[in-house]
């Protein structure tokens, strides 16, 4: 049934406060055992439960070998409640890729054996290595972006840190007291030989890279956003992109003494053909900050732990760290590299930064603090962003101009996300929504009118007639054929004579005039449709970025309550996606015509908006939805539609190429739905689940009795 909310003043008074920072510093209890007689049963006694359960699902025992882990594996269970599974970590040899690479097939372990939030990671160290008790924080901080540890330590020595934990190599790193990490620490319990005491970490102050658009300015806009109460610098540059670039090597210089930062540009084959992310790089080079080039794979499939834990990236950081030095990752590009970057920048200690070139990126990606690889084997996700953490960047920085390279799916994207926020919120500013929402602390300094986006329907319109007209498609084809060209030339002009360095200087520039001649066009555009494009553009990143900001400012940054609101379409929406970008690379390589292929292409926006037409017909069939309501939330995906690009048929025509029947589709898309990044919030029996699903009218939701989420799964 529909959740009643109480709009009495006492919530009008939670929805209008301005309740300031959210962080709150750690506990964890060190508790004193006989490493001859611990039991299992022992430690999960001791730990305190995962937040809205009593118990833990699982124990996912990790150790190195040694005389405890190996007692402990022959004891025999007298509890059975929960399964208890052991998994070994292999030898790291103090490699810091090794490191990298033994976390996350322990932890891919863990995932497939069905793992999930209310998991309890035990580590269980071993006496003669005391150095290993490190990867225990690693184990914790990236399944599902944090679950419970405990902590066996076999030191007689010292206390193991429970809020800062290194590798033998540190290289891979984590300090709970820093605040980008937003107070969270993993490790729930520890036991050791040494006499039982509590510890508490010490927060730092919250140190970003501050900008303050001067008064007057039209270039330079910063758009209000918090989490946990803490203000994250969200830029848009709206003037030319290269003053744009300049202008963010001149921020990223202020914030940090020279010679004291090495800054590391992650960007996916795509950007780094368009040359965005060298752009940064050498802005930076030409201001004392020598750093280092790091390109990827572009796509979903690609979003996975093994395309970033190269030895050369982790050697770059090695290296700085030995220099004494800040390493400074800087993301360019969209939302895969972002995220990815982000989870590498979060397991190295190393400061952030995001430089979004896709509208989504900009007003969905970056306004989380989560960053997460997807669980990808044999070239298929599995389940999307299964392992990450909670990780802000210093400053995220946007320059307009890059966003006309986008591509129709992109843009796409962005709006099907739009689609999913005007439904699950609609306009929080009014009566109606403040009664809806007025149990989210502060939601009042954020509130405003998604539905707005509406009325921009004629901008994107113009946008995709942009980015799909004949000539400028060919531009930007010219501009990407330069650019790999480029990429073959680089590794030649690095180590190569004069000769080559001029011929790839040469490749460059013609690069960058190419680009000119590109922007150029837009500005050629009539002037109401430029003005049209950027108010899409423009209000749309507003109200997305406001919308995230009214749940996660205060109420919930770790997004795992009321938060949870912004999966709506997501759980349906994933499997689809990762379903999908696994039949795209089979087609590609089975010969299937390119014709459909393309036409298939649906990025993750994509998805969650056909997934919100899906679950309105859900609504619909359970009698919670109808009438006008019914009409206005299919309405909001189909306004949008008119390239198609929300549409299923084109998807169906694949299947049909590689054979792929209905029941075979959704039994693979269930398989997804089942390996989902959410499972775990709530309980639900097999029969029963708490659905999350639109009633009555666009921005009301159905509500959860579970007083520990809002919403969940739509299955």
């Amino acid at each position: 049934s529909t959740r009643k909310l109480d709009s009495s003043n006492t919530h009008m008074a939670r929805f209008d406060a301005a309740p300031g920072p959210q962080l709150k510093p750690a506990k964890v209890r060190y508790h004193q055992v006989d490493g001859n007689s611990l039991t299992i049963g022992h430690v999960v006694s001791k730990t305190p439960p995962p937040p809205g359960s009593t118990s833990f699902h699982s124990v996912e025992v990790v150790h190195a070998g040694g005389p405890v882990a190996e007692r402990l594996r022959r004891a025999p269970r007298i509890d059975a409640t929960y399964p208890v599974r052991f998994h070994e970590l292999p030898e790291t040899g103090c490699s810091p890729a090794r490191e990298f690479a033994a976390i996350f097939e322990v932890l891919e372990g863990m995932m497939l054996a069905k793992a999930n939030r209310q998991s309890l990671v035990l580590w269980v160290g071993r006496p003669d290595k005391p150095e290993l008790d490190g990867f225990a924080g690693f184990l914790g901080m990236l399944p599902f972006r944090g679950i419970s540890v405990a902590l066996v330590s076999a030191d007689a020595v010292r206390y193991p840190d429970p809020f800062s934990y290194r590798t033998p190599s540190g290289v891979l790193e984590h300090d709970a007291n820093d605040p980008a990490r937003m107070g969270k620490c993993c490790v729930s319990a520890m036991f050791g030989p040494l006499p039982a005491r509590s510890f508490t970490a010490r927060l730092r102050e919250w140190a970003p890279i501050d900008v303050q658009p001067p008064a007057g300015c039209t270039e330079l806009l910063r758009l209000p956003f918090k989490i946990a109460g803490l203000p994250l610098p969200m830029i848009t540059y709206a003037g030319e992109y290269e003053k744009g670039v300049a202008a963010l090597a001149e921020r990223i210089s202020a914030a940090y003494p020279a010679g004291a930062l090495c800054p590391i540009v992650s960007c996916g084959e795509v950007v780094d053909r368009l040359g965005y992310g060298l752009d940064v790089l050498a802005a930076l080079r030409e201001r004392g900050h020598a750093g280092h080039y790091f390109t990827h794979k572009s796509g979903e499939t690609s979003k996975r732990w093994a395309e970033y834990g190269k030895p050369e990236l982790l050697g770059w950081v090695a290296q700085a760290k030995a220099a004494g030095q800040t390493p400074l990752f800087i993301a360019v590009g969209g939302g895969c590299n972002g995220n990815a970057t982000g989870v590498v920048a979060a397991m190295t200690g190393a400061a952030f930064v995001e430089v979004p070139t896709t509208p989504l990126h900009y007003n969905d990606a970056t306004t989380s603090a989560k960053k997460a690889f997807s669980l990808v084997l044999d070239g298929k996700i599995r389940a999307k962003n299964l392992l990450g953490t909670f990780y802000l960047p210093r400053l995220v920085w946007c320059i307009n101009e890059t966003f006309l390279t986008s591509s129709t799916a992109s843009v796409h994207s962005t709006v099907g996300e739009c689609t999913k926020t005007m439904n699950m919120l609609a306009d929080p500013s009014s009566a109606a929504g403040r009664a809806d929402y007025a149990n989210i602390l502060g939601a009042n300094e954020f509130a405003s009118d998604t539905t707005r986006i509406l009325s921009c329907i004629d901008g994107f319109e113009a946008l995709v007639h942009f980015i799909e007209d004949a000539p400028t498609r060919e531009a930007k084809a010219a501009v990407l054929r330069l650019g790999e060209a480029i990429a073959e030339a680089r590794a030649a002009a690095q180590c190569g004579t004069e000769t080559a360095r001029a011929a790839y200087a040469s490749l460059c520039e013609g690069r960058r005039q190419l680009l000119q001649r590109f922007r150029a066009r837009f500005y050629e555009l009539p002037t109401a449709a430029r003005v049209a494009i950027d108010a899409f553009l423009t209000v749309s990143n507003k109200e997305i970025v406001g919308a995230k900001a009214m749940f996660l400012a205060y109420e919930d940054p770790f997004e795992k309550y009321r938060a949870l609101l912004f999966e709506y379409a997501h759980t349906l929406g994933h499997a689809v996606e990762a379903w999908l970008a696994g039949a795209i690379d089979t087609a590609r390589a089975s010969g299937v015509g390119a014709d459909i292929v393309e036409a298939a292409v649906r990025n993750h926006g994509q998805c969650v908006g056909m997934a919100v037409v899906w679950a309105g017909a859900i609504a619909a069939e359970l009698g919670a939805l109808e009438g006008d309501g019914y009409v206005c939330h299919q309405g909001m995906v189909y306004l949008f539609n008119s390239f198609g690009g929300f549409s299923f048929g084109p998807v169906r025509a694949l299947c049909d190429a590689l054979g792929v029947s209905k029941p075979d589709f959704l039994r693979e898309v269930l398989a997804g739905v089942r390996l989902d990044n959410k499972r775990g919030y709530c309980e639900c029996g097999d029969d029963a689940s708490v659905d999350q699903l639109v009633t009555h009218r666009p921005g009301r939701m159905l509500g959860s009795e579970d007083p520990n989420a809002e919403a969940t799964l739509v299955f």
